[in-house]
């Protein structure tokens, strides 16, 4: 993917985009699976925007709990001021899970003042802004999955969620392994794996690798 997709420069020309590129002094770098992207302690004021492949963003708590707060794709960003949160005790990494290919911008490069006065310049910042909108919606959605008091409610309403987003046609897919869905939705891999081989069994759910199907019974009655 070009930098120039990216959302971030959405309803910017080509030219233009390229020409902010620099302005901003951006850097594109290239990570193997498993390789660490950033460590957010390291680089406040860093922001990533992924351009090609799949990463996740991994929170580590004061005991060295894993927890996987976000799958990462192409046209997402991330950064300290996309996580909405302050905590000290938890520390917070992206991991690439393939072969990542991801732009590097300082957040303070973005939202200085310019000195021409520039409108694309004024873009980037409003389409920042929407970006840390739509985070805010993410992170609701992630509440109301982590809300739900049983690993059935959590993985179901996981699911429903992943669904409604897939673009009509297309067939849900889960953006995790099982050992990192469990690690999403906080509980023992194990118990999650059993939760899934019951719901599959009682026609529920059907799962092909990561695609799957949600089977809702639409009679109330029943």
């Amino acid at each position: 993917m070009l930098p120039e997709n990216n959302i971030l420069f959405k309803g910017i020309e080509r030219e233009d985009c390229h020409r902010m590129i620099d302005c901003f002094n951006a850097e594109i770098k290239k990570f193997k699976p498993g390789g660490r992207i950033m460590d957010y302690s390291d680089n406040p004021d860093k922001l990533g925007i992924v351009l090609n492949g799949t990463a996740v963003m991994v929170r580590y708590d004061i005991n060295g709990v894993r927890s996987i707060m976000e799958s990462l794709e192409e046209q997402n960003i991330f950064g300290v001021y996309f996580t909405f949160t302050a905590s000290q005790r938890s520390s917070i990494e992206i991991i690439a899970e393939t072969e990542c290919e991801v732009m590097f911008v300082r957040r303070s490069e973005i939202t200085k003042r310019c000195e021409n006065a520039c409108q694309c310049h004024s873009r980037v910042v409003e389409n920042l802004l929407e970006l840390m909108s739509e985070k805010a919606i993410s992170l609701n959605e992630r509440i109301e999955v982590l809300s739900q008091r049983t690993i059935e409610d959590k993985l179901i309403s996981c699911l429903s969620i992943i669904e409604e987003k897939t673009p009509k046609g297309k067939t849900p897919q889960i953006p995790f392994s099982t050992t990192a869905l469990s690690d999403y939705l906080c509980v023992n891999r194990s118990a999650l794996q059993r939760e899934i081989t019951r719901l599959k069994r009682t026609g529920v759910l059907t799962i092909s690798k990561r695609k799957f199907k949600l089977i809702r019974n639409l009679d109330s009655d029943n």
